[in-house]
């Protein structure tokens, strides 16, 4: 399986790519191979990299970049693609009460980032219920990584949680579009 990987520097991408490097052909995004996820020409690069492959997996959190791509895979996207799957790391913080968000302290516009890839997730996943299409397949991650000072403690989800979902969502033959996963 072809599998691209954006965020593959970052902690959480890094161990991924790192997991499916393993047994499949990986091509992993950062700034450090080549791409800046903020600028359209890159973007559109990457599409064209992510059309030929397997599966994507959208995990850098840069802006609205991961929307961008969410919207330009879908205005170039064919049946004859090899792309079958899109999995992209969202957060449950979208769903989470303000009250609890603001006694955290979430910052503002990662929360509004967040936002914007549930509606266009949402959108571009709910647009056609039966057919041949493209799958886009959400995660929702509450609390991901260890937490300190006043928030140690927390349940927290891991790399390997992160894993073993997205594994579930490779190999499910259904098309599955939201996932919500949290510790307890």
């Amino acid at each position: 399986m072809k599998i691209v990987i954006t965020g593959s520097t970052s902690p959480m991408g890094k161990a991924v790519y790192e997991h499916y490097s393993k047994e499949h052909e990986c091509l992993g995004v950062s700034r450090s191979t080549g791409y800046d996820l903020t600028n359209a020409e890159d973007q559109n690069r990457l599409v064209s990299e992510i059309l030929a492959r397997d599966v994507f997996l959208n995990i850098a959190h840069i802006g609205t970049a991961q929307s961008t791509l969410l919207l330009k895979l879908k205005q170039r996207w064919s049946p004859e693609a090899p792309l079958k799957k899109v999995i992209t790391i969202g957060s449950l913080a979208t769903k989470v009460p303000k009250k609890l968000l603001d006694q955290v302290g979430i910052d503002k516009q990662y929360l509004r980032d967040k936002h914007h890839i549930d509606a266009v997730h949402n959108s571009l996943a709910n647009e056609m219920p039966f057919g041949s299409q493209l799958q886009f397949s959400l995660v929702r991650v509450l609390n991901y990584g260890e937490k300190t000072g006043e928030r140690s403690g927390e349940p927290t989800c891991t790399v390997k949680d992160i894993v073993r979902t997205t594994d579930y969502l490779i190999n499910e033959p259904m098309y599955i579009s939201t996932l919500d996963v949290r510790r307890f």
